[in-house]
């Protein structure tokens, strides 16, 4: 597997607007490369345009729900159209939701999937065939989540996303390897992100803020040494890595350490302060 050129090539970004993208897309440019940054905040993604381009990078911002296949498709062909070819894609887009599975609409576990998932496979629909006719192929970049090799409770919807896009990833690398396409999945533990903040919550509890997180620039560091040179999977950092080793270790540990919890999670929703449930930014990007 040969060592990528960063420099001069042309990424394309979802999920830009915050977090892991945004800094994905500054270590990108720092690296020389010409960014293709897409979410749903326009604003958002044009501040980061300018702030690239006022320290002599190339950015072009387009305003895109990934899912909508029309607006992702319409992403890649401005990024082909502006640059003439497209050599990585991070599909980072997502949205998180916590809520027990016999009380969440199944319209808002269909939005899970159709973002963190079809997203996804939108994108590579669109870029691969772009991909194949480049003499140096391409890097495809899917960020899932340790959520998608262990699941737990509260979050069957996250988690069948993200296990879903593992799948993908893992079939989707074997079919393309020979048209020099290489197709990497990124398990992250905690991440410093707006996913905490914006992420639905229909628990009727507060959510915790207090788990250590790993930074995102550290995480774009990462990613962009993988576009460098591609590994099939990245599982990181200690909190997941812990997860990743226990569950492979003892699944069955695991899944009786989750079950035995639900008990006292339900006795916490009792007798705690209920708070507002919210739909946070599942439908509608919050500011």
């Amino acid at each position: 597997m040969a060592i990528r050129t960063i420099r001069g090539s042309t990424v394309v970004i979802t999920g830009a607007t915050s977090g892991i993208g945004r800094e994905t897309a500054r270590e990108f440019a720092r690296a020389g490369a010409r960014v293709v940054i897409a979410g749903r905040r326009m604003k958002r993604l044009q501040e980061l345009a300018h702030e690239i381009e006022a320290q002599g990078g190339e950015a072009l911002a387009v305003q895109t729900d990934v899912s909508d296949q029309a607006q992702v498709e319409q992403l890649v062909v401005q990024a082909a159209e502006r640059f003439g070819r497209i050599d990585t894609l991070v599909n980072n887009a997502g949205v998180g939701i916590a809520v027990r599975f016999e009380e969440q609409p199944i319209e808002d576990f269909r939005r899970v999937m159709e973002v963190n998932f079809w997203g996804a496979v939108y994108a590579c629909k669109a870029v691969v065939p772009h991909m194949r006719t480049q003499p140096t192929g391409g890097v495809i970049i899917n960020i899932s989540s340790i959520l998608g090799k262990r699941a737990v409770p509260f979050e069957t919807a996250y988690c069948a996303s993200k296990f879903a896009l593992a799948g993908f990833s893992q079939a989707l690398r074997t079919e393309v390897m020979a048209d020099g396409i290489d197709v990497s999945t990124i398990f992250p533990g905690a991440v410093e992100s707006e996913i905490w903040e914006s992420a639905a919550n229909k628990t009727g509890l507060e959510t915790s803020d207090v788990l250590p997180k790993f930074p995102a620039r550290e995480l774009a560091r990462i990613i962009v040494q993988d576009a460098r040179f591609p590994q099939p999977e990245i599982v990181l950092a200690l909190d997941a890595q812990m997860i990743n080793f226990f569950n492979i270790l003892a699944p069955r540990v695991m899944d009786f350490v989750l079950g035995q919890s639900m008990p006292f999670v339900e006795s916490l929703r009792q007798s705690a302060t209920q708070s507002a449930t919210t739909s946070g930014n599942l439908y509608q990007p919050r500011d």
